[in-house]
């Protein structure tokens, strides 16, 4: 059973938690088990759990980002306010007036006559404190950027198609985790019949051998006996084995379930479903995985982005260009206004304007390299993608293969199984009639359980290997 044990481990793989639930009617939903789905099971992984939820939260981030990029030609507005206690301020007054000392009728400019200049250098009991309040405002809207803002929208568009399709990707994968999970348990449960009626088969035979012992009949000997012991316990341990992987198999569904450990549940298959895809050549199939597989859309967007990054980083060798709108005003409750209008007056002022400037950053040597960093990242996201596709051939191509060989393998080993059961219902009439040694019935036993338990595992291969061949091309290829 080592390659039952095999292919059964994929059943108790942990996918994402998923929970659907159908309760038979009439019963309590506290104490009915539950019924699983696949198709809603796999509606379930494809919406839940953390693995969906952290390639949601990156779409999130890329979608940010675009939406940063997209309203970048928004115009900005930045506003500077101070509001602040303010000591009285007065003008010095300026007076002409005649001067003795002076000659020729000049007349001499001073300060008026009451103007104390010192008292407005500081701050003493009868200095009046009022309150001082400024406000800038710069608007400022891009004209021309040499294409800053489309390369940037660009790079944003690629980053959101790389989060869509990495939320597409993680789907598939969980998707796969889960039919392994199904697949592997449906496989379990006709494998523990297999054996059991394999075991109850053994056990008759062994009382019977055991009747004719006593009964000293002359027609089996102690080494009859000693063989159905041995393959007793070979088939035994075979059973134990199948328990153990049954159970890692529905500890893996309610996993995925998201049932609690001791959940009871069923669920509403009961056979591997012998499968048939949509016929179609391996051109076809890479042709169809080339349109629609998730990664390789992951990979056109990733190029797109960096390809987006590249002309941003050219676009930013150029200045921008932009209107500036500016406003200004102050007000202090304790500042003398001065009314000449070329004065600056820092206390009192209200002004406004608007001008056409440009900025550019002659950082070349900084841009040259930010420029071959991000055509450094488009050279290898374009091999990525080369690499990718050529990974997609050969792995549709295996794939692909993997499913006709079993389809084959199935068709044989139902035939094997047919033969082989025949084969230990005739030996097993005839050893109840002395026509049949034991070695001929054990023969017959051991085939027929092994043929019954190779189909069943041919069956298991076929389903997962269409499961793995979906994935690979992205599309449904069931009929």
């Amino acid at each position: 059973m080592r390659t039952l044990n095999l292919v059964v481990w994929g059943a108790a793989l942990a996918v994402a938690p998923a929970v659907v639930i159908a309760q038979p009617q009439g019963v309590a939903p506290s104490t009915a088990p539950v019924v699983l789905r696949l198709d809603a099971l796999l509606a379930r992984a494809a919406e839940a759990g953390g693995p969906i939820e952290a390639a949601r939260a990156e779409l999130a981030a890329y979608q940010a980002t675009y939406d940063r990029a997209y309203w970048a030609w928004v115009p900005t507005l930045k506003v500077e306010s101070i509001l602040a206690p303010l000591p009285e301020r007065r003008l010095l007054d300026e007076c002409a007036f005649q001067d003795p000392t002076l000659t020729d009728g000049l007349l001499r400019v001073g300060p008026c006559p009451g103007a104390r200049p010192a008292d407005d250098e500081r701050i003493d009991p009868d200095t009046e404190i009022g309150i001082l309040t400024r406000t800038k405002a710069t608007l400022t809207l891009p004209l021309y950027t040499f294409g800053k803002l489309e390369a940037g929208r660009r790079a944003a568009e690629g980053g959101v198609d790389v989060g869509r399709a990495t939320v597409e990707a993680t789907r598939g994968q969980l998707g796969l985790l889960v039919k392994q999970a199904w697949f592997g348990a449906l496989m379990t449960a006709k494998a523990l019949e297999i054996v059991e009626d394999g075991r109850s088969r053994l056990k008759t035979a062994k009382r019977q051998i055991e009747k004719e012992l006593e009964a000293q009949s002359g027609r089996f000997t102690s080494n009859d006996l000693r063989k159905m012991v041995v393959q007793e316990a070979d088939i035994e341990a075979k059973y134990l084995e199948l328990q153990q992987l049954g159970a890692r198999a529905h500890a893996g569904l309610r996993l995925a379930a998201g049932l609690p450990t001791d959940a009871a549940f069923s669920l509403s298959d009961d056979d591997l479903p012998d499968v048939a895809i949509t016929e179609n050549t391996l051109d076809g199939w890479l042709n169809v995985a080339a349109e629609r597989r998730a990664d390789v859309r992951l990979a056109d967007a990733g190029l797109r982005a960096r390809q987006g990054q590249v002309d941003l980083a050219t676009a930013e060798f150029f200045p921008d260009i932009a209107l500036v709108a500016a406003f200004g005003y102050a007000k202090g409750t304790t500042a003398q206004d001065n009314p000449d209008p070329f004065a600056n007056d820092q206390y009192n002022f209200l002004s406004w304007g608007f001008v056409v400037g440009a900025e550019w950053k002659l950082d070349f040597a900084g841009r040259i390299g930010k420029l071959r960093e991000a055509e450094a990242n488009l050279a290898k996201v374009r091999a990525q993608r080369d690499a990718l596709r050529q990974k997609i051939q050969l792995e549709v191509s295996e794939e692909l293969g993997t499913v006709n060989r079993y389809v084959g393998e199935v068709a044989a080993r139902k035939q094997a199984m047919k033969a082989s059961k025949a084969w230990m219902t005739s030996n097993a009439m005839n050893f109840g009639m002395g026509l049949a040694t034991t070695d001929e019935l054990l023969s017959s036993l051991v085939s027929s359980s092994t043929s019954r338990l190779n189909y069943l595992r041919a069956l298991y291969e076929l389903n997962l290997a269409v499961a793995r061949l979906e994935n690979a091309v992205g599309v449904p290829i069931k009929r």
